[in-house]
């Protein structure tokens, strides 16, 4: 029944049975047949079959909770010490600029402490790994917290807030943040991703309308830009700071564009490897990387 329950799981979490068969390492047909005898001992059907797709019904939404609290305590107890043994592999999605802010010196201390775990890194923008990581394919993801509420079912562990600034090249002469921003093209943070929802609502709360040259959501490469001298932009302030020579720092004055970044996981899984992700993460993470060494001025990172 333990093989039934695991299929039932896979199956409602990545809503198919053909995903399911890829998951588990069985025949789509074998799936099927699992389903159906898990069905029969429990009296009710466990999913509404629509076309290839496949949707919990109301009986199997309840039933998956237990069935997933099942098979945790089943692993727990088919070998009690691998609880504290970190291994196997992780999925973990994460948003450009935290690598190499964040994510490179907790994965090297990580590797470091348990040789044994391997990750596979998918970068993305927040909230396209959100979607990832809510459909099962990603075990945890780094990103922006959204503007928004989360769901019940998703875990947020904050990491580090960080602050904005504006970057502008070396040479161009000093002047207030806002004329800069008016008066020269404006490399745009792309507005798809949290970051640059933050900064849009910013200039909006301003009124100030930039004259837009490029939008994208690298942000190293807005950086490269402004320091090719082809405009300004609005970037978080640890990045600037490690930027490349040609770009000046000019803070917001006394205004403080914040953005939170964090690991977001799904509450009904965890394992000893994402465990010691997130407590590597958490140590590797700076303490709020916020513009309290610049002040009022201007200054070269």
């Amino acid at each position: 029944m333990i093989s039934e329950l695991r299929t039932f799981s896979a199956a409602a979490r990545l809503g198919s049975f053909a995903a399911a068969a890829d998951r588990v390492g069985l025949t789509q047909s074998a799936v099927s047949a699992q389903i159906r005898r898990l069905e029969q001992e429990l009296g009710h059907a466990l999913f509404e079959r629509t076309g290839r797709s496949v949707t919990l019904s109301a009986a199997g939404r309840l039933s998956l909770g237990h069935a997933e609290d099942i098979l945790a305590l089943f692993d727990k107890m088919r070998d009690p010490a691998a609880e504290m043994v970190v291994h196997g592999r992780l999925r973990v999605g994460a948003i450009s600029t935290t690598h190499t802010t964040i994510l490179a010196p907790a994965v090297a201390s990580l590797r470091a402490d348990y040789p044994a775990l391997t990750l596979h890194i998918v970068p993305g923008v927040s909230m396209g790994l959100m979607e990832r990581l809510d459909a099962g394919e990603l075990d945890a993801v780094i990103i922006v917290r959204p503007p928004f509420g989360l769901m019940p079912h998703l875990g947020w562990h904050p990491l580090a807030r960080q602050n904005f600034v504006l970057v502008v090249p070396a040479h161009l002469a000093p002047g207030d943040w806002r004329q800069i921003i008016v008066g020269q093209p404006f490399i745009r943070y792309d507005r798809r991703s949290f970051g640059g929802r933050t900064v849009d609502r910013f200039l909006q709360a301003q009124g100030i309308v930039p004259n837009t040259a490029i939008e994208t959501e690298e942000v190293h490469a807005i950086l490269q830009m402004v320091a090719c001298g082809m405009g300004v932009a609005i970037v978080p302030y640890i990045l600037a700071v490690r930027a490349m020579p040609n770009i000046r720092v000019v803070p917001l004055g006394e205004h403080m564009i914040l953005r939170e970044i964090g690991v977001l996981t799904m509450l009904s899984w965890t394992s000893p490897a994402l465990d010691a992700l997130i407590a590597h993460l958490e140590q590797a993470s700076p303490a709020d990387a916020l513009l309290s060494d610049v002040g009022d001025g201007e200054r070269a990172p």
